[in-house]
């Protein structure tokens, strides 16, 4: 399965299941795009105060794990024929919500790392330059920007690793932390270019909408901008990065499935882990098959 064979998957699963997505995106994904949205304006107004930043990342990281869980258990259960309701979706965060945390903290501490590296690399790059004193601004611009081409590059493929790692740590059972980042590697093995093509445009999307929206909204670069005129961009921004929330979260867990297919690991055996995890959640077990070859 290739580009735009995931993202008609992804359609397909959304358009199959509308009520119990809807009701996930009611209770899960439109709370955590109003709680990020004003999370920003919040900040802006207060000055970015450190107790109020923090505050707000934690009930951000709260509802992200929160989102993730439901909706990747959901898409995860339509794909191996299982039986799930809303009850069911959102009853599976206490049961891996742990693990979850986990592998975000060894993600955040992964990035962390991998951002000071380079940040440290490019201050000295550009302080040992201006310590010569050779004065040529053009030639520093340009090589701080072929520079900044691998960083971008290694940053993209952290967040896919990262992404399908979470998905591991919902999905199978005591993998979880360095395990999973170390299992999302290997999956990754042979699907790089398809995981970014896929991922990628959505992650743009979604930096694009919260640079718009606090550009329009929070900053007041349209300082004409009526009330009601702002209350419909706060809207239209909530309910489009709800949207695209949704199928990052819908596709992340196909490209899981793909690299699985394409690695020729058994799928059996991860419905297997459905029944064996979350057996108390409801829903009878299916014929352990995916609805459609994720290949």
């Amino acid at each position: 399965m290739g580009f735009f064979g995931i993202y008609k998957e992804a359609f397909e699963i959304t358009l199959s299941r509308k009520k119990i997505f809807l009701q996930i995106s009611r209770s899960r994904l439109l709370p955590l795009t109003i709680l990020f949205l004003s999370s920003i304006q919040l900040s802006y107004l207060t000055g970015y105060t450190l107790d109020i930043s923090v505050i707000n990342a934690i009930f951000n990281l709260l509802w992200v794990l929160l989102a993730t869980s439901t909706v990747v258990y959901t898409v995860a259960c339509i794909c191996t024929s299982r039986d799930i309701t809303f009850k069911s979706a959102i009853g599976v965060f206490p049961k891996v919500g742990g693990r979850l945390f986990a592998t975000f903290l060894w993600c955040f501490h992964i990035w962390a790392i991998y951002t000071g590296l380079v940040v440290g690399l490019f201050l000295w790059f550009f302080l040992s330059v201006n310590a010569q004193g050779q004065g040529k601004d053009k030639l520093v611009l340009i090589t701080g920007i072929f520079l900044l081409i691998p960083f971008v590059i290694g940053l993209i493929y952290m967040e896919n690793i990262m992404s399908v790692a979470m998905v591991i740590s919902i999905l199978e059972n005591d993998v979880y932390g360095w395990k999973a980042l170390g299992k999302s590697i290997k999956l990754i093995r042979g699907k790089i270019c398809v995981s970014f093509a896929v991922l990628l445009p959505l992650h743009i999307a979604i930096a694009g909408l919260v640079f718009a929206f606090t550009s329009l909204l929070v900053q007041g670069l349209m300082s004409l901008m009526s009330i009601v005129r702002s209350f419909y961009v706060t809207i239209a921004c909530t309910l489009l990065l709800m949207v695209l929330i949704h199928f990052t979260l819908v596709i992340q867990t196909i490209v899981y499935f793909v690299c699985k297919s394409y690695h020729n690991e058994d799928l059996s055996n991860f419905a297997e882990h459905l029944g064996d995890g979350y057996a108390n959640l409801g829903g009878e077990q299916g014929d352990n098959q995916l609805q459609r070859p994720l290949v």
